[in-house]
């Protein structure tokens, strides 16, 4: 059985320029057959007092705890361990983020690449994502291409999110997965493992 799942979403609850509420796009999420969504607001996380609090209200989706940093080379989506201490990331390059998540044994994934540059980036050299989007709300065709391309040169895993501000756009991309995920750990381990994308 192949469940489906979205690891780009935002809320008006800690992104400015979201329009949806939390539950709002939770309960959009279950009526799109969606399995899991992760809450990835703009460099910040949620707290986990309400973390626990949604997780609790939505049982029947699993709601994976992210962030979407912004870098000098652009915004990469960021997930740690269930157990790793949150906190703020602020004017950071791509190479001092590397390090950190690396420190906490987490993950990066390169958010809609290639949306304002078609150019392929010099610190691609010494830095390597996790996995990058391949199709996102907003990426563009061209864009779509040039990440597919990078990420067959470099053995990138790639991966489809809806980067949903509205509830509007929430269901037109998301991952097809024959694994149950439970939890970030369970999404580390996955794209850790991965050898190719989902789609």
């Amino acid at each position: 059985m192949l469940l489906k799942y979205d690891f780009h979403v935002h809320t008006s609850r800690y992104s400015p320029c979201a329009r949806s509420s939390s539950d709002d796009m939770l309960q959009k999420a279950i009526q799109v057959g969606l399995s899991g969504i992760a809450l990835t607001e703009h460099d910040t996380w949620w707290p986990r007092s309400e973390l626990r609090s949604i997780r609790q209200k939505f049982p029947d989706i699993v709601i994976f705890d992210g962030t979407e940093i912004s870098c000098e080379e652009g915004h990469f989506l960021v997930f740690l361990p269930e157990s790793s201490a949150r906190y703020r990331i602020e004017n950071c390059s791509i190479v001092k983020l590397r390090q950190i998540v690396d420190g906490h044994g987490g993950i990066i994934i390169w958010a809609h690449p290639f949306r304002y540059s078609k150019d392929i980036p010099s610190w691609l050299r010494y830095v390597k994502p996790d996995a990058m989007e391949l199709k996102s709300s907003n990426m563009d065709d061209n864009a779509s291409a040039m990440a597919y391309r990078v990420a067959c040169e470099h053995g990138i895993p790639v991966l489809a999110n809806s980067d949903a501000h509205h509830v509007s756009t929430l269901g037109r991309f998301y991952n097809k997965l024959h694994a149950h995920l439970s939890n970030n750990n369970d999404l580390i381990r996955m794209i850790r493992g991965s050898k190719k994308g989902f789609r």
